[in-house]
């Protein structure tokens, strides 16, 4: 393999070689994405070497995994490698990716909004079919329904940004199907 060399001053060389071991990538290596952004044209894009298997191993360092932990731990994830597949994966398929307590949540709001349908569906039944006694249902008991159909929209809504924030998911101006 080629090489190419250049010239740097001792402060030149301490700052590059630091700044790849933030990033965790050899010097070469950060030399080479360099290349490819600059110059693409003349990059060797054909170096990609896919996994061998399903199991994908990276190293961070000491620094990297404690923000890591404090990243994972923070937003509710049991394991900083869940958080990461997670990661992974919203950014794959561009779909935020929830945590356990996140999904418990969606679980327990949608029970509460099919008891609000049977809710519903007596009402109509009292108003369409029974209309003699129509006068049993009040306005507070719809205002009530109402309320909860609010704060159960509120609720989902509320899961629904803090996770697209999580992975700064950005659609532009269309919304996720």
């Amino acid at each position: 393999m080629a090489r190419v060399e250049i010239r740097l001053s001792d402060d030149e060389k301490s700052n590059w070689k630091q700044y790849c071991h933030d990033l965790g990538v050899s010097e070469s290596g950060m030399m080479r994405q360099l290349i490819k952004s600059a110059a693409p044209d003349v990059a060797n894009i054909d170096e990609f070497k896919p996994a061998r298997t399903n199991k994908i191993t990276i190293r961070l360092s000491d620094n990297e995994i404690e923000k890591l932990e404090a990243q994972a731990k923070g937003e509710g994830y049991l394991t900083p490698t869940s958080w990461v597949k997670a990661s992974i994966v919203a950014s794959l398929q561009r779909n935020p990716t929830l945590t356990e307590s996140e999904t418990h949540v969606l679980r327990e709001s949608n029970r509460q909004l099919a008891a609000l349908g049977r809710n519903l569906n007596q009402i109509a039944r009292v108003l369409n079919i029974e209309f003699r006694e129509s006068d049993k249902i009040t306005k507070e008991m719809i205002e009530l329904l109402s309320g909860q159909i609010n704060q159960h929209r509120a609720k989902v809504n509320q899961l629904i940004n803090q996770s697209h924030h999580r992975w700064e998911l950005n659609y532009g101006n269309h919304s996720p199907a």
